[in-house]
């Protein structure tokens, strides 16, 4: 931690310091970040070049809770970047890539900590599917998991809570967290790997397995969640509108194809940001997330998934698989060419250039 400003409401950070490192000092200091993703082992810097995002009626991703940020550019100029300073920067470089310089220091909103109530419960895909305008009207942090090959959803609604905490135990948070999320699951998984007939069935007992459950706890420890079971993933960003049709024609996809699917289908949301490479920028947004455990075969699944996905103006997760390239992602964000300017005037010699990055920007 390189400076906390209560006043003001914000803290710097060194940019290779992990989401878990600032977490835990934020909540030692009583503060929090209004949002995050569901796992913290990223360096604040990784995360936020990428996109990471939790899920939010109101509160956008990491990345839009920025408010300052130091860049070492291609010249070994250092630019200290904020709204007031260097702001076409500032506003490209929330969500950068890696492409407009080395991002040393990243300045935060932060608030006294506040806890969150998180109610976990079963709903059907009809149900989730039917009500999920509502759902994420009524509640500030709601998302959910399809097991693909069942009629089954868990669904998490975070809500702000005067308290008094009331944090899992420990012996039901291993069972539920440890046993079956992740020891139980990636036994299944494995199965499944070596044997996929039996995917259907083990998708059907894994939807049972978990059961309803409150809780209230400080936010980082509702929001985030450990991640043992290896897996490949894809995530697109779609208009919120386009979701549950999209999700739909995902299940159909799946049963027609006889795909055999043994990781649930994660959606989530966000609002509409001002960054231009943010897969939230302009535009209300949901997010469909699928994976398949590592070593099984995957890209079948991964293109049929992306095709439903471009069709409705979908913009890929950057830090996750996809095949997109930067003729199409130029038509999916309105503002690619204001990023693009500001990395022509960083970086015309490319020094930070990579396929990748040649990939989805361009040369």
């Amino acid at each position: 931690m390189r400076a906390i400003d209560r006043a003001a409401g914000t803290v710097t950070v060194a940019a290779g310091t992990t989401l878990r490192q600032l977490n835990r000092t934020l909540s030692a200091h009583g503060l929090s970040l209004t949002n995050m993703g569901d796992i913290m082992e990223q360096t604040v810097s990784g995360a936020v070049a990428t996109g990471t995002h939790g899920t939010g009626r109101d509160s956008g991703a990491i990345a839009a809770q920025i408010v300052g940020l130091e860049l070492v550019t291609a010249d070994g100029t250092v630019l200290t970047c904020s709204a007031k300073e260097n702001a076409e920067v500032f506003t490209a470089a929330r969500v950068g890539l890696g492409a407009l310089g080395v991002v040393t220091a990243i300045t935060f909103a932060v608030e006294p900590e506040f806890l969150l109530t998180a109610r976990e419960e079963p709903m059907s895909f009809g149900a989730v599917t039917a009500s999920f305008d509502r759902l994420v009207e009524e509640n500030e942090h709601f998302e959910f998991y399809w097991f693909p090959h069942t009629d089954s959803c868990t669904t998490k609604r975070n809500n702000r809570s005067a308290g008094p905490p009331a944090p899992l135990g420990r012996a039901g948070a291993w069972v539920q967290d440890e046993l079956l999320s992740n020891g139980a699951f990636g036994a299944a998984c494995a199965l499944g790997r070596a044997v996929p007939a039996t995917v259907p069935g083990i998708a059907r007992l894994s939807a049972r397995a978990l059961s309803a459950r409150t809780y209230t706890d400080v936010p980082y420890k509702v929001f985030t969640s450990p991640r043992r079971v290896r897996f490949l993933e894809m995530e697109y960003a779609l208009p919120r509108e386009a979701a549950t049709a999209a999700l739909r024609e995902l299940r159909s996809m799946i049963e027609r194809r006889r795909l055999r699917v043994s990781f649930p289908v994660e959606v989530r949301t966000a609002p509409a940001d001002d960054i231009p490479l943010s897969t939230a920028s302009g535009r209300d947004t949901a997010y469909i997330a699928v994976h398949m455990y590592k070593g099984t075969p995957h890209r079948a699944y991964f293109t049929a998934t992306e095709q439903i996905m471009t069709a409705h103006g979908g913009r890929p997760h950057w830090g996750k698989l996809h095949s997109r390239d930067a003729a199409y992602l130029a038509g999916a964000y309105p503002r690619f060419a204001e990023f693009t300017a500001v990395r022509d005037r960083l970086d015309p010699h490319r020094v930070f250039g990579n396929d990748y990055l040649r990939r989805v920007l361009g040369e």
